[in-house]
């Protein structure tokens, strides 16, 4: 069994955004799921990108408004958000609170995990 904690996760922290890589390649040697913890400070932008890996955001707290391919949502807490492979996607917290999702991904960001993920973990800041 593997427990990964947030405080001992890998994570990035860019424009108001904290990621925190749970399960993955370099956390569990996962092989077809990529799962984040993702805290966005209010007015934080998650700038439109695309990748290979398709996605579901779960709004675990807050809310936003989420952008996928030319569709704009409000999106809050309870909302799961499918994105397909290869699809432009952003979130833009729009909430005087901060806005948190858990993302699933498959297959997972494999060898761009520790790009993408680079800072050592809470504990060992």
């Amino acid at each position: 069994m593997k427990i990964i904690r947030k405080e001992t996760a890998p994570r990035y922290k860019r424009d108001s955004i904290t990621s925190y890589l749970l399960a993955g390649s370099t956390t569990t040697g996962a092989r077809y799921v990529t799962t984040t913890l993702v805290e966005m400070d209010p007015g934080g932008i998650q700038k439109v990108h695309a990748h290979p890996t398709e996605q579901c955001y779960m709004i675990l707290q807050g809310q936003g408004r989420m952008t996928v391919a030319d569709t704009c949502q409000q999106v809050k807490e309870g909302d799961t958000i499918f994105i397909p492979s290869n699809t432009p996607h952003g979130l833009e917290n729009t909430a005087p609170t901060v806005l948190r999702y858990l993302s699933a991904g498959s297959p997972t960001f494999g060898d761009r995990e520790p790009d993408l993920w680079p800072l050592p973990p809470l504990a060992d800041s």
